[in-house]
């Protein structure tokens, strides 16, 4: 802490500003920039954040995560109970994919079909191809898609098809259609469609760990830290390990572990799930 104050402190002279109101201006401008790369994410996606949980992770992602949904309105967070280990987790769960593509570039056209199956075939022989070099010898599922717009447009998006599509061209047409319409709330039933690239992900399952819950038990007791928040005051600080399924609590308050620490603010309630995971719901 001593040396965190330092650090900020050197700055805080230069800026001519208290050391907390430096502090806290640096956390502003991280969550800020944040905030501006996942409005970009979900725009392009056309989503509406509002519908969902962010998860943070990583050892610094506790730390502002909750303050980063805050800002964009997202109502939800979860935290996992290993933040600073969970990709490496899904590195050893994840499935084996491979992902390959052949670019077509076409007018969308019933004269076009043969070739979009031929290609299909070809994509399918590589991607089984590849998941057997890699040693899986189990399911395979075969995921198919189109990189498809509008004559005209300078730009595509990747429109989910099902392999038995590649003979019925309302089907296909019909599907990007519908995919252009949910991300762009229009859509041109009379335009002229083309595919430029046709993917395909081969996906062989992995092994899946048997994530029981754990029992209810009464968690252990916090202790009190001051924290600046618009002024020094107490706030409990919680040890993760002693956090035990079915505990709840309300913000402010600090989550310390091994591997991050999670900040919740104000108007937020905590709650541990039966595999530790912290949830926070907002309550506005």
């Amino acid at each position: 802490v001593e040396l965190a104050r330092e650090v900020v402190g050197a700055l805080a002279a230069q800026l001519g500003r208290g050391v907390e109101e430096t502090a806290q201006a640096i956390l502003d401008i991280a969550v800020s920039e944040m905030f501006v790369e996942v409005e970009k994410l979900s725009s392009r996606a056309g989503v509406d954040l509002r519908d969902f949980a962010l998860m943070p992770f990583g050892g610094g992602g506790p730390m502002l995560g909750a303050f980063l949904a805050r800002e964009l309105g997202m109502p939800r967070v979860m935290a996992p109970r290993r933040p600073g280990v969970v990709s490496a987790l899904g590195g050893l769960v994840a499935d084996l994919k491979g992902d390959f593509i052949r670019t077509v570039f076409a007018d969308l056209d019933s004269a076009r079909l043969p070739l979009l199956q031929e290609q299909f075939r070809a994509l399918s022989e590589e991607g089984r191809a590849w998941l057997e070099a890699q040693g899986h010898d189990g399911a395979i599922e075969l995921k198919l898609s189109a990189d498809m717009r509008y004559a005209g447009q300078s730009y595509e998006i990747e429109v989910a098809l099902a392999p038995d599509w590649l003979s019925d061209l309302d089907r296909i047409t019909g599907a990007f259609h519908a995919t252009h319409r949910r991300i762009y709330d229009f859509d041109d039933p009379e335009g002229r469609i083309e595919m430029v690239n046709l993917r395909l992900s081969a996906i062989g399952a992995g092994p899946k760990p048997d994530l029981a819950e754990l029992a209810q038990v009464e968690a252990g007791e916090s202790r009190e830290v001051q924290v600046h928040i618009g002024g020094w005051r107490p706030v409990p600080l919680h040890s993760r390990a002693a956090l035990a399924p079915g505990a709840t609590f309300d913000g402010p308050a600090i989550v310390a572990q091994e591997d991050t620490t999670f900040a919740i603010p104000a108007g937020a309630r905590a709650r541990v799930d039966g595999h530790l995971n912290i949830h926070l719901q907002f309550e506005d």
